[in-house]
C-alpha cells in the first residue's frame, strides 16, 4: 500500500495474498440508482461470528501495493461501524403479511383474562352493597336483642304457663288441637298429646349438686408463702420472682429424692395452691412432689384439708360433727357451671389417685366419702369421668386388707353413710356405677352398697352379700310394692332398682352356695365319693331352675310396662330386659335348650285364659261403638 494512498484501501476485500485487483476509482458524481433497486428485501439474519483471537492474523493485511483508492469504504462508515451497525428498519406497508380474514361487528371474540382493567379507586357499587349488607346485619342483631330481652321479661310468665300445660292433660289436649289449626277430630289431638309425652324430659327430678351453683371468684384469696420456713436447702423458694421456675425446673423435687424433709408449712401451702393455680407445668410439679413426701402425707393429708381444697372451686364446707343428714338437692339446671375452669379439679384428683396408699385409713375413707358424694353431680359424668373413677379405685384399694374384720368396718361404715345422705334409689345408683369393677375389693364394696340401698337395710353392709343374702328373701323382694306396675308407677325408680337388682344378683354365688353346702354334708354323712358327680349335676339344675324363676318374674314386670307413651317406660323395659338375658346366658351354668316341635308343649300360663277374656271383651266393645257410629252416620244421611 503507497503511503500516500487513499487509507480506505486498507480496508478492503483482497482477492489473494499474492496479487490483488484493484478497483474503479470512484467518479465526484454520485451514481444514478433505480427506484425500483433501492427497495430492497429484509436481510435474514446471520449468525453470530466467532469473536477472534488477539494473536490471530488478518489475511492481506500486509500488503502494501496493489489496492486502489477506489476500493477504500468512506470513513463515516468505518466510524459508524465502531459505535456498532445501526439496527434495520423494515417498511411495515411492505414488509407486513395481510390477514387472511377481516374480523367484522357480528364476531365477538372473548377478551383476554391478562387485559388490565382500569381500577376505580372507589367503586359506587361495592360501596352501596356494602352499606346495604351492613344495615342488614346490624337490623339482625338489633332483633336478636329484643327477642333475648323480650325472653328475659317473659320466662317466668312461660314457665308457670309450661307447668299449668304440663300439669293439665286437658289444657295439653286443647294445645295440641290448636297446633293442628283447631282440628275437630280428637284423634289426632290424642296421638300428638301421646307423642309429646313420649319425649318429654321429666323436669320434676332434682339433683346433688356438689359445688356452688353461684359463679366463684376470678381470683380466690391465697395464703401467703411461709417465707420464714424457706431456710436451708429450702432457701430456693424465698424469693417469689424464681419461687415458679425453681418448682418447674425440680429443685425441691431433688431435695426430697436426697433425703431433705419438707416443712410442714410449705407442704400445706402447695395442698392450698394446687387447685387456684393456673399454670399447669407447676400444677404438675406440686403433685410431683407432694407424693414424694411419704412422710408428711399420713399426719397433712385429712378429711377436712381435702373439703377445704375443693372450697376455693365452690366446694362445700367440712363438717365437724358426724351426723349423716341427707343432702340438700335442687331442680335441674341445663348448664349449672357456664364457663368454669375444672382443671384444678382434674389435678386434685389424680393428686388422690397417686397418694392413696401413702395415706391413713382415716383419711382414705373420708376421701372415698368425698367422692361419693361428688359423683351425685353431673359434672362427674361429662367432665371428670375418668379421673374420678381411677381416684375412686386407688382409694379402694387402699383400704385394709380384704376379709379382715378392719376391712368389714370400713365397708360397713361406708355403706351406712352413702344410705343415709342420699334419698330414693334414683340418686343410690348413680354413685356406685361410676365405681370400677375390676378388682375383688371393689366388687365386694360395690355389691355391698347396692345391698343396702335395695333391701333398705343396714346390716347387710357388715359382711359379703353371697354370705348374707337367700333367695326367699331377694323372691320377697320382688313382690313388693316397688316393683308392681301400676299408673302411679316411678319408673326411673323402677329402673334404678333394677339396675342395684343386677350389681346385687352379680354371679348368683348365695344361690349355688346352698345347694353345694347341703349336697357336701351329703356326701359326708354317706362317706362315699362316688356320689359326687351327682350330687353336682343336682346342684346345678336346681341353681338354673331357680334363676329362670327369677328370669320368670322379671319378665312378667317387663311385659306389664306399656311403653307406649314415655320414654322413661322404654328404659325401664331395656334395663330389665337386660338382666334377664344376662341370667340366662351368663350367671345360668349352661344356656337354655333349645326347642323344636318335636318337644312337648310348655304348660300354659293361668293368666292366659284371663288375658283372651279382656281382649274378646275389648274387641266386641270396639265393634259394637263402630256399627253405632255408622248407623247414625247412616241415618243422618238419610234424614
Amino acid at each position: 500500500m503507497s503511503r500516500n494512498g487513499d487509507i480506505r484501501g486498507f480496508f478492503g476485500k483482497p482477492s489473494g495474498r499474492s496479487s490483488t485487483q484493484s478497483l474503479p476509482v470512484a467518479s465526484s458524481s454520485p451514481p444514478v440508482l433505480d427506484p425500483q433497486s433501492s427497495i430492497s428485501t429484509p436481510r435474514t439474519p446471520k449468525s453470530t461470528p466467532k469473536p477472534r483471537d488477539r494473536t490471530d492474523e488478518i489475511k492481506g493485511s500486509d500488503d502494501e501495493d496493489g489496492d486502489s483508492d477506489g476500493s477504500l469504504e468512506s470513513i463515516t462508515a468505518f466510524i459508524e461501524r465502531k459505535h456498532g451497525p445501526s439496527p434495520y428498519q423494515r417498511d411495515t406497508n411492505l414488509t407486513s403479511p395481510k390477514a387472511k380474514r377481516i374480523a367484522t361487528a357480528s364476531t365477538s371474540y372473548p377478551k383476554s383474562p391478562l387485559t388490565i382493567q382500569p381500577k376505580h379507586k372507589f367503586d359506587l357499587k361495592y360501596l352501596i352493597d356494602h352499606a346495604r349488607q351492613s344495615d342488614r346485619a346490624e337490623e339482625s342483631a338489633r332483633k336478636a336483642d329484643e327477642l333475648i330481652n323480650q325472653s328475659e321479661d317473659d320466662e317466668d310468665e312461660f314457665g308457670q304457663l309450661l307447668t299449668e300445660v304440663q300439669n293439665d292433660p286437658s289444657l295439653l289436649q286443647k294445645t295440641a288441637k290448636e297446633l293442628l289449626d283447631n282440628d275437630e277430630e280428637d284423634t289426632r289431638g290424642d296421638k300428638l298429646m301421646r307423642a309429646m309425652n313420649r319425649t318429654k324430659v321429666d323436669g320434676s327430678r332434682r339433683v346433688c349438686y356438689f359445688f356452688n351453683l353461684e359463679q366463684p371468684l376470678l381470683k380466690p384469696p391465697r395464703k401467703p408463702f411461709p417465707q420464714k420456713r424457706a431456710t436451708g436447702a429450702w432457701r430456693c423458694l424465698a424469693d417469689s420472682s424464681t419461687r415458679d421456675q425453681s418448682v418447674i425446673f425440680g429443685y425441691p423435687h431433688s431435695i426430697v429424692d436426697r433425703g431433705g424433709k419438707i416443712p410442714d408449712e410449705i407442704f400445706l401451702w402447695i395442698l392450698d395452691e394446687l387447685c387456684v393455680e393456673k399454670n399447669a407445668q407447676l400444677r404438675s410439679q406440686y403433685v410431683n412432689l407432694l407424693v414424694w413426701c411419704l412422710d408428711s402425707i399420713p399426719r397433712l393429708v385429712t378429711t377436712a384439708r381435702l373439703y377445704y381444697m375443693l372450697e376455693k372451686l365452690g366446694g362445700p364446707k367440712y363438717s365437724q360433727k358426724q351426723d349423716h343428714s341427707k343432702l340438700q338437692s335442687f331442680p335441674r339446671v341445663e348448664d349449672p357451671y357456664p364457663q368454669r375452669d375444672w382443671s384444678g379439679l382434674v389435678t386434685f384428683l389424680i393428686l388422690l389417685d397417686r397418694m392413696a396408699r401413702s395415706m391413713s385409713t382415716e383419711s382414705v375413707i373420708g376421701a372415698i366419702k368425698l367422692l361419693l358424694r361428688m359423683a351425685l353431680d353431673p359434672l362427674v359424668s361429662t367432665t371428670v369421668r375418668p379421673e374420678h373413677a381411677e381416684a375412686m379405685g386407688s382409694l379402694v384399694e387402699a383400704l385394709p386388707k380384704h376379709g379382715t374384720n378392719e376391712w368389714d368396718e370400713a365397708c360397713e361404715t361406708i355403706s351406712l353413710y352413702f344410705y343415709e345422705i342420699v334419698d330414693g334409689p334414683g340418686n343410690h345408683v348413680i354413685p356406685i356405677s361410676y365405681m370400677p369393677n375390676t378388682g375383688t375389693k371393689q366388687l365386694d364394696l360395690r355389691r355391698r352398697m347396692a345391698a343396702v340401698a335395695f333391701f333398705q337395710d343396714t346390716s347387710l353392709g357388715r359382711k359379703p352379700v353371697d354370705e348374707a343374702l337367700t333367695l326367699d328373701a331377694l323372691t320377697d323382694r320382688l313382690e313388693s310394692p316397688d316393683f308392681r306396675i301400676s299408673q302411679t308407677t316411678d319408673f326411673e325408680a323402677l329402673r334404678a332398682l333394677v339396675t342395684l337388682l343386677d350389681i346385687v344378683l352379680g354371679s348368683g354365688g348365695f344361690i349355688m352356695k346352698q345347694y353345694t353346702s347341703s349336697a357336701t354334708n351329703a356326701n359326708v354323712n354317706a362317706g362315699s365319693d362316688t356320689q359326687d358327680g351327682v350330687e353336682d349335676r343336682d346342684a346345678g339344675r336346681k341353681f338354673d331352675a331357680d334363676i329362670d324363676g327369677l328370669t320368670f318374674r322379671l319378665k312378667i314386670i317387663h311385659d306389664k310396662i306399656h311403653d307406649s307413651t314415655l320414654l322413661s317406660r322404654k328404659v325401664a323395659k331395656a334395663s330389665i330386659d337386660l338382666v334377664a338375658k344376662r341370667l340366662t346366658y351368663a350367671v345360668r351354668t349352661r344356656p337354655p335348650p333349645k326347642t323344636s316341635i318335636f318337644d312337648p308343649e310348655p304348660k300354659e300360663d293361668r293368666n292366659l285364659p284371663k288375658q283372651r277374656a279382656f281382649m274378646k271383651s275389648w274387641a266386641q266393645k270396639k265393634a259394637a261403638k263402630s256399627a253405632d257410629s255408622l248407623a247414625n252416620g247412616n241415618g243422618g244421611s238419610g234424614g
